[in-house]
């Protein structure tokens, strides 16, 4: 984890926080991690779902595979910058904050319409009874109290880093 906050902090922000998501966690841990840029802390960290063209085969809450191909319904690794926010006409999504890919494997993000946003799925309560969070279409989606959090710290140009192999990142 440590390299992965090293290489957000690296990136010019003038924003006070940024996030890292942690693609090797189990979807029912908290591996979406909002930091505070001036210390270099994780102040509050939450679930977030995965593609379910990220999901393995078995569906056992871990995302195995990445994509920035439309129509993929993949998550994508890779620098993210927060945009600008809206609410949703699709059911349950509520309050929205668009993304912009800035990497390579991301850069179709915009296109895709990967936006953070909530969906019931991702309920505590659907999470325990399902044992892994609910699948997204390639979104970072949160419970909405989460979400609320999220869109409010991140908003207005915020840099969230997608990683799965922390060790490669590390070599």
């Amino acid at each position: 984890m440590d390299a992965a906050l090293a290489q957000l902090l690296a990136q010019p922000s003038e924003h006070p926080f940024g996030a890292v998501v942690d693609f090797s966690r189990h979807s029912s841990e908290p591996r979406f991690h909002l930091v505070e840029r001036s210390s270099g802390e994780i102040v509050q960290s939450f679930v977030v779902a995965h593609g379910i063209g990220s999901a393995a085969p078995a569906d056992d809450g871990y995302a195995e595979v990445f994509s920035n191909v439309e129509g993929s319904e993949a998550s994508s690794l890779g620098l993210y910058r927060t945009g600008d926010t809206y609410v949703s006409e699709q059911l349950d999504h509520g309050l929205s904050m668009r993304l912009h890919g800035l990497s390579p494997s991301n850069s179709n993000a915009y296109k895709r319409l990967i936006v953070v946003h909530a969906h019931w799925y991702m309920e505590p309560s659907n999470i325990r009874e399902r044992g892994s969070a609910g699948l997204s279409e390639g979104c970072m989606v949160f419970s909405y109290k989460d979400r609320d959090v999220v869109v409010d710290l991140l908003k207005g140009g915020a840099l969230i880093f997608a990683v799965k192999d922390l060790a490669r990142l590390q070599a």
